[in-house]
């Protein structure tokens, strides 16, 4: 700990942030499992999601078929009653990194998806660690930029949609953030 800074604990979280944890049991397949939620307003529904299993076993009960750019994670929508979620499966140190991170351009007025939540501590049937999983609001009506160009953009929209993406980064440029894996995958379009 730097002398005078604040406190953190071992995800970084300080005592200052505002945030929200739900302890307790959640219900997977195979009755009640302990898991934790950090999340600045926790969404109740999401606990009936199956954290109890890794995030590429989840079914078409709550995965739903909706573009995504490609990933080194496993990233999968769902849909909780009438809201859509994007849910990344990662470290726990890269989920709250990330979390932070939005919710930093969320304070920023940057545009950015919405930060929803990390739950970690998770565990299978049998007891084994699962990783942890950062929940985002999935931005309606957007698509990564790689579907848009990988389905025959005409020669006319190209320019506009560069300008976009230049408009974007200058504006996260002159807030002082740097973004290092900015690729089309990880860039929406609305």
């Amino acid at each position: 700990r730097r002398a005078g800074g604040p406190r953190r604990d071992r995800h970084g979280h300080g005592a200052g942030e505002a945030r929200s944890a739900l302890n307790g049991p959640a219900v997977g397949d195979n009755g009640p499992m302990p898991l934790r939620i950090v999340a600045n307003r926790p969404d109740p529904a999401i606990v009936r999601l199956p954290w109890d299993r890794p995030l590429t076993s989840w079914g078409d009960q709550f995965v739903v078929p909706l573009p995504r750019g490609l990933s080194r994670h496993v990233v999968r929508i769902v849909r909780l009653g009438d809201r859509v979620y994007a849910v990344k499966e990662t470290t726990d140190a890269h989920a709250f990194a990330e979390y932070r991170m939005l919710r930093r351009l969320a304070g920023l007025r940057l545009p950015a998806v919405v930060a929803q939540g990390v739950v970690s501590e998770r565990r299978d049937a049998q007891g084994a660690e699962l990783p942890a999983e950062l929940l985002t609001e999935h931005l309606r009506f957007s698509l990564p930029y790689r579907s848009l160009f990988s389905h025959g953009l005409t020669a006319d929209h190209v320019p506009s949609l560069i300008d976009a993406l230049v408009v974007l980064l200058v504006r996260l440029h002159l807030s002082c953030f740097y973004w290092g894996d900015v690729s089309l995958s990880n860039v929406l379009f609305r």
